[in-house]
């Protein structure tokens, strides 16, 4: 089966990854209503109403909070599937959006948007269904196209309006913030409360006091939390053998990955890669 050209996480699925490290990747999460914090990086910023909010290369997001009637969606592509929509950007425009990714929008702008999506989705449901003959390629060409025009929509929204300002941190938020942020890019290498510590010019005893005090979750939680999400997307989206996981995860073997993986999902690695 031909991989899909995009892909769409709810509310739970980005709660669950505890962050999403875009790299090569692009998106944007597109919320209809309630309210919520949003960590860009290690900024946050206010969600109140319809909000959009762009992920690009090398950005990690996260919820921080959220009221109960928050409503939205993560939608992600392959940068190169977006190569000649955004060639033609000048850079300042490309800096902007990644200084200030978060807009708010009208409800009419996120009904035009909601209509790409789910237009996208249709066709997409349809390429399963039939996933050979030249009506499929040129359905997926349509999905490739609408893919670019719903990109071009949310720009033009973008650049319409003013992006919203972060929300003024502390001293401590700052530092779980530049935590979390290293922590989505890092994770797979390193899992020492000390290299994070270090990042910061701090101690670990002080930082990791900061981050229990935070988070009512010490640093080392948060570590292996980030480090076996990680591990379970490789083992349930790639076909990556075990052994390689546990190259590009830093474990100096398999049987040492294997070990750190049952220790804190109560599985092997393969188990949970064959579970139903």
């Amino acid at each position: 089966m031909e991989k899909s050209l995009f892909r769409i996480l709810d509310l739970a699925e980005v709660n669950a990854t505890y962050g999403l490290t875009a790299q090569n990747e692009i998106g944007f999460f597109l919320c209809r209503r309630g309210q919520a914090d949003i960590l860009v990086n290690d900024r946050v910023y206010p969600v109140n109403g319809c909000f959009l909010c762009f992920h690009v290369p090398y950005t990690s997001t996260r919820i921080v909070r959220h009221s109960d009637d928050f409503d939205g969606f993560l939608l992600l592509t392959e940068l190169d599937r977006l190569y000649t929509t955004l060639s033609d950007m000048p850079l300042q425009d490309v800096m902007l959006l990644r200084g200030h990714p978060c807009i708010r929008i009208t409800s009419a702008q996120y009904g035009r948007m909601e209509q790409l999506v789910e237009l996208m989705l249709d066709r997409s449901r349809l390429s399963v269904q039939t996933e050979s003959g030249q009506g499929a390629a040129m359905r997926r060409l349509l999905i490739r196209t609408l893919l670019q025009a719903l990109f071009l929509e949310a720009l033009e929204i973008y650049f319409e309006g003013s992006p919203v300002e972060e929300i003024p941190q502390s001293r401590e938020d700052n530092i779980f913030n530049r935590f979390f942020h290293s922590l989505m890019q890092h994770c797979t290498r390193e899992r020492k409360v000390t290299f994070y510590a270090t990042e910061q010019h701090l101690s670990p005893n002080y930082f990791s006091s900061v981050v229990k005090a935070k988070t009512g979750r010490t640093a080392i939680q948060w570590i292996e939390t980030a480090s076996i999400v990680r591990a379970q997307h490789y083992l349930s989206t790639t076909s990556m053998s075990i052994k390689e996981i546990a190259d590009a995860m830093n474990f100096t073997d398999q049987s040492t990955f294997g070990r750190y993986f049952r220790k804190h999902c109560g599985m092997s690695p393969t188990d949970y890669r064959n579970r139903k």
